[in-house]
């Protein structure tokens, strides 16, 4: 088969730095650094408020150049927020204040805006959820339509594995997408591997499936065994016990490599997925997640 796509280097900074997360000053010390390691072209990060700190990580993506992806996850968990919310008040509320947000992410010079359902209600009230997250997705997408190098990006999770989200099977996530798509085109699909199987689904299909939507790849790890201690969507480091080994990883992003994904955003993002604790070498870590990116892709390529 025929390589269409090419991808880019992006560091995860929100989870390898976790323990830095509430503090902007030290987010952009990391993201001054990451762009003198001169590997990485984007970076990840959660919302930033202080308007210089956003200025200069801006001035940063600018001058090296990085791409850079924000999420919106934890600003509205933090504030209980839920943009697929059965209560019409609460998901009003969600999406102001996800309105808003999207311009402190544009002062960044954010091209990725990212965020994630909530959680799934059952099959009762699963399409009314569906419908609403739709719609609130739409106004979103409106604001996100302001910015002519923005888009907005969904990740779909486990759906009965551990986070338990609405948004979740590849299948059903890219018919209900597509359709979506008339009313809001810049919506696009965060696709991680670590929801993809805890969801029990094959990880090749579920990239050849959601190719057309695909805006970036997150490798992450998880434990598949249900019986096992650690099993779920933890973050976890690469390797076993868990199924993401340098073998599956350099699958994955060979498939990508040869799949038609959105050329219109090309190239693609990838980055690790590992969430690091205060007890960690945070910058060890970085180390680590990189290198392993460069033996699998290496092994892709091979």
């Amino acid at each position: 088969m025929k390589i269409t796509t090419e991808l880019y280097p992006s560091a995860h900074i929100a989870e390898l730095f976790f323990p830095l997360a509430g503090d902007e000053n030290a987010m952009l010390h990391v993201i001054q650094r990451i762009a003198s390691i001169d590997y990485y072209q984007g970076f990840e990060t959660g919302i930033i408020h202080q308007s210089h700190i956003a200025k200069n990580i801006r001035q940063l993506a600018e001058k090296h150049p990085l791409h850079v992806t924000q999420w919106l996850t934890f600003e509205l968990l933090k504030d209980h927020l839920n943009l697929s919310s059965l209560d019409p008040e609460l998901r009003e509320k969600s999406i102001r204040r996800a309105c808003e947000l999207v311009h402190l992410a544009a002062e960044c010079g954010t091209s990725k805006l990212s965020l994630v359902s909530g959680s799934d209600p059952g099959d009762t009230h699963r399409e009314d959820a569906k419908k609403g997250f739709g719609e609130a997705l739409v106004r979103i997408g409106e604001v996100v339509s302001q910015y002519d190098n923005m888009i907005l990006q969904v990740e779909p999770l486990d759906r009965f594995a551990h986070k338990c989200q609405l948004i979740g099977p590849t299948d059903e996530t890219v018919a209900w997408m597509k359709a979506l798509r008339a009313d809001c085109p810049k919506l696009y699909l965060a696709w991680d591997s670590a929801h993809v199987a805890l969801n029990q689904e094959d990880l090749v299909a579920s990239l050849t499936l959601a190719a057309p939507l695909i805006s970036q790849l997150h490798l992450a790890n998880a434990i598949l065994d249900p019986q096992a201690q650690g099993y779920g969507d933890y973050h976890m480091k690469f390797g076993e016990p868990g199924f993401l080994t340098l073998a599956s990883a350099a699958q994955i992003i060979k498939t990508a490599m040869q799949l038609e994904l959105p050329k219109e955003l090309a190239p693609i993002s990838i980055a690790i997925e590992m969430r690091t604790t205060k007890q960690d070498d945070l910058w060890d870590n970085e180390r680590q997640c990189r290198e392993f990116l460069q033996h699998a892709w290496q092994q892709a390529q091979s």
